[in-house]
């Protein structure tokens, strides 16, 4: 009974370690555009956007992407200039990894 015991938690030990080394993060990026007045929701979009490719590219290896854990927020890198009114424009940049496994 306790071979049977120590051998059901080897299996376990090594169904979970071989889970873990196929578990990954695919990282994402996005380019707003010059699209936004506003720099903070230029910048919230850009890492959304990167959030969303980080899932795309995890399901498109054949995994399931999971924002719940492991998740990295992602940087956000922004420019600004003048529009033809003014008025300054963004254009924001971001890079951002979800969980896959």
């Amino acid at each position: 009974m306790r071979t049977l015991r120590v051998l059901g938690l080897l299996a376990v030990g090594l169904l979970a370690l071989g889970a873990s080394a196929h578990a990954s993060s695919y990282p994402g990026w996005a380019d707003t555009g010059w699209a936004f007045v506003d720099k903070s929701d230029c910048c919230e979009a850009a890492i959304v956007w990167a959030q969303e490719d980080s899932m795309e590219r995890c399901a498109m290896s054949g995994g399931l992407p999971n924002p719940r854990f492991g998740m990295r927020r992602g940087k956000c890198k922004w420019e600004w200039r003048q529009d033809a009114w003014g008025r300054r424009i963004y254009r924001c940049y971001s890079e951002a990894s979800i969980h896959c496994r």
